[in-house]
């Protein structure tokens, strides 16, 4: 009997977020799909690819997962490693065990199966993603020097029309200020490593990958973010920990949104404080979130 890789999926992970992976014999596996905790876990959970799980990868790359499904059931899907995407409505978890003992002996019979007709995006719901965030330096650099190609131009032309210059002077300044930034917080943040996932109540992150530490998310007490326009270029979010330490992540790593869902539950709801900084006239004012506000 062969042994496949099989891994899982609790309601607070995001796509492609997943624990306990390792290789498993049939009884192993059977018993994770035993005994996996698909009741209570239905509560506020919607029926999607994404969800309360077990998946299991045989050696060529083909995926069968067994989630949740309406009324008690439980879905049973098949990837292919062609993209094919198939669906079974299990009665019970002994229906989906049999299905399972079927993938294992290369039995698998997939007219009992619904095939989807469309096939785009579904790899990612099972395929492990380790969720690490560096700093993809071309793009930024690139735009910038565009931005950089932009002032030059506008420079030019106030040279050789000085009576253009009032109404370029703002733009100029503006641009500078943009470009120097963008290509200050490239160089400074170029080697900056963070992992983090929604699931995890632990995360890691550094000034590079070789010394990144670990840090628990229990440990925050506030999230402060900006609310300025450009703050997805141009941000820095601020993570104060119970220790003192304060953490400075920069937005080119990742983006505000995205890492505001790393401390959501399963429900969506922020499980931190979030503090908005907005800077005007020299002063700073701030609105404090609470978690689930």
């Amino acid at each position: 009997m062969p042994e496949f890789i099989s891994k899982l999926q609790h309601n607070t992970y995001e796509k492609g977020e997943f624990t306990d992976e390792e290789v498993r014999d049939v009884e192993e596996t059977l018993h994770l799909v035993r005994t996996f905790p698909y009741d209570r876990e239905r509560t506020g959970t919607d029926i999607q690819l994404t969800g309360p799980s077990v998946t299991i990868q045989d050696e060529y790359v083909n995926y069968l997962k067994v989630g949740l499904y309406f009324n008690g059931k439980l879905c049973i899907y098949y990837l292919d490693r062609d993209n094919h995407l198939y669906e079974y409505h299990a009665a019970d978890v002994d229906d989906a065990a049999n299905m399972v003992k079927d993938y294992f002996t290369g039995q698998l019979n997939l007219q009992k199966f619904d095939r989807h007709l469309f096939n785009i995006g579904n790899r990612p719901h099972f395929v492990t993603n380790h969720f690490e965030y560096r700093i993809k330096f071309w793009p930024y650099f690139l735009f910038a020097s565009l931005l950089l190609l932009l002032l030059i131009i506008l420079v030019s032309m106030i040279i050789s029309s000085r009576s253009v210059a009032l109404s370029l002077f703002p733009m100029i300044i503006f641009l500078v200020i943009t470009i120097c930034a963008i290509y200050y917080n490239i160089f400074i943040n170029k080697d900056t490593y963070l992992q983090i996932s929604k699931g995890s109540d632990t995360f890691l992150f550094g000034n590079s990958e070789s010394d990144a530490k670990t840090y628990n998310k229990a440990d925050i007490l506030k999230f402060e973010i900006g609310e300025s326009r450009n703050q997805d270029l141009l941000g820095i979010y601020e993570l104060y920990l119970k220790n003192g330490e304060v953490l400075r992540i920069s937005s080119l790593l990742i983006k505000r949104y995205d890492l505001l869902k790393k401390f959501s539950d399963a429900m969506g709801n922020l499980k931190i404080v979030l503090v908005y900084v907005r800077h005007k006239y020299g002063r700073t004012f701030s609105r404090i979130r609470k978690p689930g506000e």
